[in-house]
């Protein structure tokens, strides 16, 4: 075989996996979508490497299967919104945007972590939140880009926050992994693959503010992503927390997660005045890409949740 022909049976398996896992009508191929989300998801991580790993850092869109997949499951996502149900103006925006982050919640799953998962349950949900929150810092910083006025400030406010307000020990982080490598180790312990959490809906829970806060065209959807991430996270943390109190986890493994009870909840409310008040009567057009970042962020974040719950429950199953 040629190789310009070699290359183009590379090309038609590409494509097909590709539509496999973005279909245009019926259901998602779950391997083709993990492959390639998977792949993704290094991309992106790639961007975030540090000063001594410069030559390895990638140039945006430099690789044509990966823009097509980011081009693919964009489009995918975006037709399971219902356009007709996203706010008109920025008057509707307020009480679209709280009826949406009430759905993010997940009251059942939280009231399992709090009153029912094992400790290599709860280890395991901590290792699938590893890959947004190790993160967060960065893409908190990357969304502030081009902002101004209120919104930079507040921005930079929660930033600071992520910093630990200027405390080495207390950058959040460094406090998730102090948290993570108690967890690494006892799943460990109970001899549990972590591959466990390999699935199409983690890659997506973790790729989709990466992909929104490394293209800069996307930034809207970014800040309304991580708006109503900060409306709806404290449930969770106090579920995390009442969760690991109640298996005798050390407190200061939890610390990460006690702060940002709180933490989140103020966040939620300057967010929504800082950054979407300032925003959303703009233009029709911003407004329709900051929502669209709040439902899409809603509709991934919930099959995660609900797929990384099967995972848990089949531990003790």
């Amino acid at each position: 075989m040629t190789a310009t022909a070699s290359e183009h049976t590379q090309a038609n398996a590409f494509t097909a996996q590709l539509h496999s896992a973005f279909p245009e009508h019926g259901t998602p191929d779950p391997r083709a979508r993990e492959t390639l989300l998977a792949r993704l998801h290094a991309h992106y991580v790639s961007y975030m490497a540090g000063p001594e790993s410069f030559a390895s850092i990638p140039r945006l869109n430099s690789d044509p299967e990966l823009t097509a997949v980011e081009d693919a499951w964009l489009r995918w996502e975006d037709a399971q919104v219902d356009m007709s149900r996203l706010p008109a103006t920025g008057k509707e925006f307020k009480d679209w945007f709280l009826t949406v982050a009430d759905q993010h919640t997940q009251p059942e799953f939280c009231e399992y972590l709090a009153h029912k998962a094992s400790l290599e349950e709860m280890a395991l949900f901590f290792m699938g939140e590893e890959l947004v929150d190790s993160k967060f810092d960065d893409l908190m910083a990357m969304v502030q880009i081009g902002t101004e006025g209120h919104t930079k400030l507040t921005i930079a406010e929660n930033y600071w926050d992520e910093m630990g307000e200027g405390e080495l020990d207390a950058v959040h982080t460094r406090m998730f992994e102090h948290s993570a490598v108690y967890m690494r180790a006892r799943l460990a312990d109970a001899g549990v693959d972590r591959s466990r959490l390999h699935c199409p809906e983690a890659f997506e829970n973790a790729c989709l503010l990466l992909m929104y806060g490394i293209h800069r065209h996307l930034n809207p959807r970014a800040l309304g992503a991580m708006g109503v991430l900060e409306q709806s996270a404290s449930p969770r943390f106090q579920a995390m927390v009442d969760g690991c109190d109640r298996l005798g986890v050390p407190a200061d493994v939890i610390d990460y997660q006690r702060v940002h009870v709180h933490v989140d909840a103020d966040h939620g409310a300057e967010w929504f005045d800082g950054v979407f008040v300032p925003l959303v009567d703009r233009s029709p057009e911003l407004l329709r890409e900051i929502s669209l970042g709040v439902a899409t962020r809603v509709r991934v974040a919930n099959a995660y949740y609900q797929r990384i719950w099967h995972v848990m429950r089949d531990l003790t199953s």
